[in-house]
């Protein structure tokens, strides 16, 4: 089974349109996304409809959670791109309510926080750690912060995590004393996806070893590559594999929507240039 990962597309249409095209001229069986499907982007709906048809489901994202519910613990920019983007689902004027905007609206709050690949427990679904699904972000420098690193690992019912929220690519490995503890010894290693020169064996070496995998962000990179980022997972072989993969988009139409939005900060629509 090849699966597909998107995550963090948030609202950038270009660039998941892009993807998908990409996505259809390579081998895969199924397409899922890890959430934050909008927020901070200028076509919340677009990418909305995109991910119902085109992905078996989506995890709930802190964005899209945001837009449903309360922008919490958000700074000012991120706060006001997410009334803009509530704003599009809600009813019309006259108080008719939009026959999309309420089937979007549906697909929102059917969104799950975690889900288990083929309610397989070895494989976790989150969007941002196993510990905090919502709202912990693992970044590499946390590699030196091995207790929070642990509790991550620590949090997994398996093998395997694949999680988003950082916006930048790449793979967490632990390795677990002869009692399935993580080792406060052990070497947390990370690796861009774009430094991986291709497929990137997930061995968990005899239940010694366990992996958390991020597959970058669709809509809004955050590794100093501006190319949307997405991987696919292979549990073909007798050991999962993931590929991760870079695809440029039209960047500068989408900087052009957002710089056009006054309710978008123009902020959103530059850091897409240099990927930040």
């Amino acid at each position: 089974m090849r699966t597909v990962i998107l995550s963090d597309i948030h609202a950038n249409l270009e660039a998941l349109e892009t993807v998908l095209e990409d996505v259809g001229s390579r081998a895969h069986d199924r397409i899922i996304c890890l959430g934050d499907v909008i927020g901070y982007g200028p076509d919340p709906c677009a990418c909305i409809d995109l991910v119902e048809k085109h992905c078996a489901f989506s995890l709930l994202g802190n964005h899209d959670f945001a837009c449903l519910y309360e922008p919490t613990n958000f700074n000012p920019i991120a706060v006001q791109g997410s009334y803009w983007t509530r704003a599009q689902f809600e009813p019309s004027s006259g108080g008719v309510r939009d026959e999309h905007a309420a089937r979007r609206q549906a697909f929102l709050h059917l969104m799950r926080t975690y889900a288990f690949l083929d309610d397989d427990r070895d494989y976790l679904l989150v969007h941002a750690s196993p510990r905090k699904p919502l709202s912990e972000y693992l970044f590499q420098d946390d590699v030196q912060k091995p207790g929070k690193i642990a509790a991550a690992f620590g949090a997994m019912r398996g093998s395997y995590a694949f999680v988003g929220h950082t916006h930048v690519p790449g793979v967490f490995s632990a390795e677990h004393d002869e009692r399935g503890r993580v080792s406060m010894a052990s070497l947390f290693e990370f690796d861009y996806g774009n430094e991986l020169p291709g497929p990137f064996e997930l061995d968990t070496v005899e239940g010694r070893m366990s992996f958390i995998v991020n597959p970058g962000s669709v809509g809004q990179p955050r590794d100093g590559d501006p190319r949307a980022s997405y991987a696919i997972l292979d549990t073909s072989g007798r050991v999962p594999v993931i590929e991760f993969h870079r695809v440029s988009y039209p960047a500068e139409v989408t900087r052009s929507k957002i710089l056009a939005n006054d309710q978008l900060a123009d902020r959103l629509g530059d850091r897409l240039i240099a990927g930040e």
